[in-house]
């Protein structure tokens, strides 16, 4: 007897909503990053320039004390529109 074991995948609950804008450019925030003085949010551009330049990586080291990264959303959403 062969037994099928079927994984049920779930999708994700994301955190952020299209509320959640980018504190720079009021884009959608895909990134929140939680530090001793509060919360700054950013889309997936500003984030990735943030921490590509090594001055404001720094910065945002010793500002972050959690991360919340939901930019896997821009890869799902865009497969997502691929296959229509």
């Amino acid at each position: 007897m062969n037994t099928m074991i079927i994984e049920e995948t779930k999708p994700k609950q994301w955190q952020l909503t299209s509320m959640d804008r980018c504190d720079s450019c009021d884009a959608q925030a895909y990134v929140r990053v939680s530090g001793i003085s509060g919360n700054l949010t950013f889309c997936g551009h500003h984030y990735n320039k943030i921490m590509m330049d090594p001055e404001s990586y720094t910065k945002m080291m010793s500002f972050m004390i959690t991360v919340l990264d939901e930019r896997e959303r821009l890869i799902e959403n865009k497969t997502i529109g691929s296959e229509n």
